[in-house]
């Protein structure tokens, strides 16, 4: 089965921004898609979080599997896959506005931040796509820049000068539709971003 996972992020719901238009947009391409469901968005704890994402995931993941992460949601998905035992090496990780450091400007996020323990190693993807605006309030580009590294891939940086959402106008992503598509329409292992 073709499964896409959607991660949203801190304050966000599984309503927010552009997911539901995404999951839809998915569905000519025979995905099914769950926009995960993460308890308390404004006070985040990490296992709540961790635990969410296993109810939905735990036994899905396989070649096939495409999932698509927010800003919070990036680094919570990172940490989750990372301490998988024999997971499945899936089709393609898409990290919107990443980054796996402390925020000087959301320092209640250190804790949660703090707990993550990434190796990245363990991330099983034959796709991984990073994306960040050039000029996001929220999290840095430089930052998303240091997570690529890590990721061993290339942010794919576009111009924009908010965090991709909704009140910044993105009900629609176009853009990473498209990503999905090219990754869809390509068989070989891809860490570049484009």
């Amino acid at each position: 089965m073709k499964n896409m996972f959607i991660i949203h992020g801190y304050q966000a719901t599984t309503k927010s921004h552009w997911f539901e238009w995404l999951a839809t947009e998915m569905k000519q391409f025979g995905y099914s898609t769950e926009i995960v469901y993460l308890p308390n968005t404004n006070q985040p704890n990490l296992d709540d979080w961790i635990t969410a994402i296993q109810n939905s995931l735990e036994n899905k993941l396989n070649a096939e599997t495409l999932i698509v992460a927010h800003s919070l949601g990036v680094i919570t998905i990172l940490d989750y896959l990372s301490k998988l035992k024999h997971a499945p090496t899936i089709k393609g990780l898409f990290l919107i506005s990443g980054f796996n450091e402390q925020l000087t400007n959301l320092p209640e996020l250190d804790h949660y931040i703090l707990q993550t323990q990434i190796d990245f190693r363990m991330i099983n993807a034959q796709h991984i796509v990073t994306i960040a605006g050039s000029h996001d309030p929220i999290v840095n580009i430089d930052a998303t820049d240091r997570l690529s590294h890590e990721l061993k891939t290339e942010t794919l940086h576009v111009s924009h000068e908010g965090h991709f959402l909704d009140s910044d106008g993105y009900r629609t992503f176009n853009f990473l539709k498209d990503q999905i598509i090219q990754t869809l329409n390509n068989n070989k292992n891809s860490r570049t971003g484009s």
